[in-house]
Order: structure tokens, then C-alpha cells, then sequence
């Protein structure tokens, strides 16, 4: 349901409301009960949460690649067989 923003044209508070499209605007200010409301025209929120949900979801497979090269670290004190991508060809230290 989408969220409105009202003003108060009496206490000239600002406050939002959720309403369904067919529900009528407010008539009655929600801090001060005035009647004197107008529905003010105002920015929508768009807020995405979580982690990169944009790179992980479809990645293309340079980017699987820069990923699995990112997450591989060289250690020179192991002998190099790899990591299970194939991403870093041979430089990475075997996990274990």
C-alpha cells in the first residue's frame, strides 16, 4: 500500500499515512485533530536492503571471474594447486 504524506495547515505538522488507492484522503490532522489537511506531494522512499543484490543475483562471467579472483589469496609458503574456480590459474593456496 502506498504511503502519503499530509500536512496540517493549522499546527503545520508534516505526517504519513498509509492508504489503499480507493480510501478517501485524510480530513483530520493525526497530531492536532484539525480539519484543515492537504495531502503534500513528496518523494517516494525506495530502500533496497541486503548485500549486492544486483551483482550476485545475475553476474556476468567477468564478474563471476573478478569474484573468485578477489577471493583467492596467494601463499607462497604452499605449494599452488589451485582453487576451485580456475579463476586465479593455479596461484592460490589449497584450503584446508
Amino acid at each position: 500500500m502506498p504511503v502519503y504524506e499530509y500536512e496540517c495547515g493549522k499546527c503545520g505538522g508534516r505526517f504519513e499515512a498509509v492508504r489503499k488507492f480507493s480510501d478517501p484522503d485524510l480530513s483530520e490532522c493525526l497530531l492536532c485533530k484539525a480539519a484543515d489537511v492537504r495531502k503534500v506531494l513528496s518523494t517516494p522512499a525506495f530502500v533496497l536492503k541486503g548485500n549486492g543484490w544486483y551483482v550476485t543475483d545475475y553476474p556476468s562471467d567477468e564478474r563471476k571471474k573478478a569474484n573468485a579472483s578477489e577471493t583467492c589469496t596467494k601463499d607462497e609458503s604452499k605449494p599452488a594447486t589451485g582453487c576451485a574456480s580456475g579463476a586465479c590459474s593455479g596461484a592460490c593456496a589449497p584450503k584446508g
